[in-house]
């Protein structure tokens, strides 16, 4: 038997054991930065980008590498041309961009995230095209960042947010994360669809990585009749019982130990 890999942290929210974790410069993303894109031109392009060439791509990646299987996938078809915000934990660097692609097909997947993955030069297009839109760092920023949130809401897409921000490889269990980003659904009137990424052992070659499953909830819809910050919370708390729960239930699988540091 192989001998399981431990890593031990002291702040489950800040902590980052990705493999690019502070070798990529994050540029800010200020006013300057385009998040919508009306030319004709670039739809073509990601339309051939996106849906000819990557999406079958990442399938076979995903079915080959991480054996991926999708429960409940009716739950994100069924709200048809309406779009969604998807709430997943984080634990995977290269198919975290790639999993909510195929789990939310045929719906056009968009992924909120770091400014890094728009500071590599020579394909910060080519990530933009795949739909990552980048946080903003500054008030100008924001404002662009929210309208094309609006924007993906009225195409009927599906926005992904990893709400535990950093990156966990294989972790089995849901870390605490912050309301913040609830704030999103919330302003947009959007439902929220929670997803957790639950690991099962290989049947062969078992002391290679896991494989991988995705459970989604049913919508969960805002709460418009509370004060903002409460209905905000509520919506985190509705994501979080269910990832945590759903981990918990189908025992997701500890290929790599995390452990607290004793105080």
């Amino acid at each position: 038997m192989k001998e399981k890999k431990i890593v031990y942290y002291t702040d489950e929210r800040n902590e980052d054991f990705a493999a690019t974790n502070g070798k990529i410069n994050r540029d800010r993303v200020d006013g300057s930065y385009r998040y919508s894109h009306r030319s004709i031109w670039w739809k073509i392009g990601v339309f051939f980008v996106y849906r000819l060439i990557v999406t079958p791509i990442i399938w076979m990646w995903n079915k080959i590498w991480l054996g991926l299987r999708v429960k409940n996938r009716r739950a994100v078809r069924k709200l048809k041309k309406q779009g969604c915000f998807i709430y997943m934990n984080h634990t995977q660097d290269i198919c975290d961009a790639y999993i909510p692609t195929i789990s939310a097909f045929p719906k056009r997947t968009y992924i909120v995230t770091g400014p890094e993955t728009v500071s590599i030069p020579g394909i910060h297009v080519l990530v933009a095209m795949l739909g990552a839109i980048p946080l903003p760092s500054n008030v100008a920023a924001s404002r662009n960042f929210y309208t094309k949130l609006s924007e993906a809401m009225d195409e009927g897409a599906a926005v992904t947010i990893y709400p535990e921000a950093h990156i966990w490889p294989y972790c089995s269990f849901i870390r605490d994360f912050a309301d913040t980003s609830f704030a999103y659904p919330l302003k947009l009137n959007a439902p929220v669809i929670a997803g957790v990424t639950v690991y099962r052992r290989r049947k062969v070659f078992k002391n290679h990585h896991p494989h991988a499953t995705v459970y989604f909830s049913d919508p969960i819809y805002p709460d418009t009749d509370l004060p903002y910050k409460e209905a905000r919370r509520k919506l985190r708390d509705e994501a979080y019982r269910f990832m945590s729960e759903t981990a918990k239930k189908y025992d997701s699988y500890e290929y790599i130990a995390y452990r607290k540091k004793a105080e």
